[in-house]
């Protein structure tokens, strides 16, 4: 249950934020989960037996629902971002943002050089605009034309089908803080119904029974 509950919080914070972490490359949302991928490979057996173990009921149809109202977000998100793309005012919003960003460039130099990436801005602008995203890293390219001209792009933040990612992403927000408070119940209930702390325990093998075992 760790991982999950771990997962999920990290999910919810993204989610306050409004930061989908979608990508256009992938069309789906990076550090936003399917449960079971919240769980490393060693961990799945573990994974399973929870979600079999009548102990632990209804957590299967739970993390089904989560996974469902994820993929409706990134499917909702892909047609917005989709929309933009094949849209001549926005293309050609970018080009004209991208001419004065260069201009300002040969004036200043300590401006990266966007030239090599004309036909993929369109595309990291659509990414931030789906993500909400205020401010980018210093160290990605895009960070000064973002900060120079992501206000531009603000009224396509008004269209309807943003407003649908939105709301798509505030279901998955609902899902997820139930999901979570419910495993995090859950959790004390089992501990304290078998007496054993939530976080493991760490063992030093060089002194446990079973550094004597051959």
């Amino acid at each position: 249950m760790n991982p999950l509950i771990e997962s999920l919080r990290r999910e919810r914070s993204l989610l306050d934020k409004g930061n989908l972490s979608w990508r256009f490359h992938s069309k789906k949302c990076e550090y936003i989960l399917p449960i079971c991928d919240y769980t490393e490979v060693t961990q799945r057996p573990n994974f399973e037996d929870f979600v079999a173990n009548p102990l632990n009921p209804g957590f299967q149809e739970r993390f089904e629902e989560h996974d469902r109202t994820l993929a409706a977000v990134e499917l909702i998100a892909t047609q917005f971002a989709d929309r933009l793309i094949q849209s001549n005012q926005f293309q050609k919003q970018v080009k004209d943002a991208l001419e004065r960003y260069e201009s300002d460039t040969l004036a200043n130099r300590q401006f990266p050089d966007l030239a090599s990436m004309p036909g993929s801005l369109p595309r990291a602008v659509a990414e931030n605009l789906v993500n909400r995203i205020e401010v980018l890293p210093h160290h990605y390219m895009t960070h000064e034309f973002w900060e120079k001209y992501k206000n531009d792009f603000e009224l396509y933040q008004g269209r309807q089908s943003f407003h649908a990612v939105q709301q798509a992403a505030g279901t998955l927000k609902d899902v997820s803080s139930k999901l979570l408070r419910d495993l995090e119940n859950h959790r004390q209930l089992l501990c304290g119904a078998y007496d054993i702390p939530a976080a493991p325990i760490l063992i030093d093998k060089s002194h446990s029974v079973d550094a004597f075992i051959v």
